[in-house]
């Protein structure tokens, strides 16, 4: 109680101090014993205007390519970003194609943990959209239920690009969906990409046979049906 009533009487002389005081005596009396919470409440506003600003203009992903197939160098992955974003119809100017290079080494079992880790993390957030796979992990991520039959892709296709979807439609590979072995189905999960226009335009060759699909927690079909169509335009 005793610390009470004296912060009370501190505060009323500290106001009586003020109130004899003229302006200009009371700004330097305030900044002298107040100075640095006047600068640490100023760096606060600034900081919180910082983030504001920086929540709202920065760039979102829109659309996220996990790339497990063969090697991109930086040049190839920003070029075929470039075309993404130029194609894809975004929803705000801020968001953006995010093309990642995703590749494990099963012979380190350190490195193939976390990368599974990642992997999983990463669906379970819907925060991957499309994977660039070779057959074999294809199949793997089939039967492990990490991709999505392309049945809804497809539809929206149709809609989209009646005539491209033909095209498509004849590069299509089935493998067994699911992993319960008694509920498993051959599905439509892959399209073959390896000779594709747009690889071609931007000089990305390969022996080795690669795969557009989708992941199965993806929330932009519609952006993921554009992204298909751009590969074969």
């Amino acid at each position: 109680m005793d610390k009470m009533y004296k912060s009370k009487d501190r505060m009323r002389s500290e106001r009586e101090k003020l109130r004899e005081m003229s302006f200009g005596e009371k700004v330097a009396y305030i900044w002298e014993y107040y100075k640095y919470y006047i600068i640490g409440g100023i760096a606060a506003i600034i900081a919180i205007i910082g983030i504001s600003y920086s929540c709202a203009t920065r760039e979102t992903t829109g659309l996220f390519v996990a790339w497990s197939a063969i090697y991109l160098d930086h040049e190839e992955v920003d070029a075929l970003k470039d075309k993404l974003d130029e194609r894809i119809s975004w929803k705000t100017s801020n968001e953006t194609a995010e093309v990642s290079l995703f590749f494990t080494n099963d012979d380190d079992p350190a490195f193939a943990i976390n990368y599974y880790n990642r992997l999983v993390a990463m669906l379970t957030a819907r925060s991957i959209d499309v994977f660039i796979l070779d057959v074999e992990t294809l199949e793997s991520y089939s039967s492990t239920e990490f991709i999505w039959p392309l049945d809804v892709v497809f539809d929206e296709i149709k809609s989209l690009n009646p005539a491209m979807f033909d095209i498509i439609n004849n590069e299509t590979v089935s493998t067994v969906f699911g992993l319960e072995v008694d509920n498993q189905s051959n599905e439509i999960t892959g399209v073959r990409i390896t000779d594709s226009p747009l690889l071609k335009r931007l000089g990305i060759s390969t022996d080795t046979e690669i795969y557009f699909a989708m992941a199965i927690t993806t929330q932009h079909i519609d952006r993921v049906a554009e992204a298909l169509i751009l590969f074969f335009e």
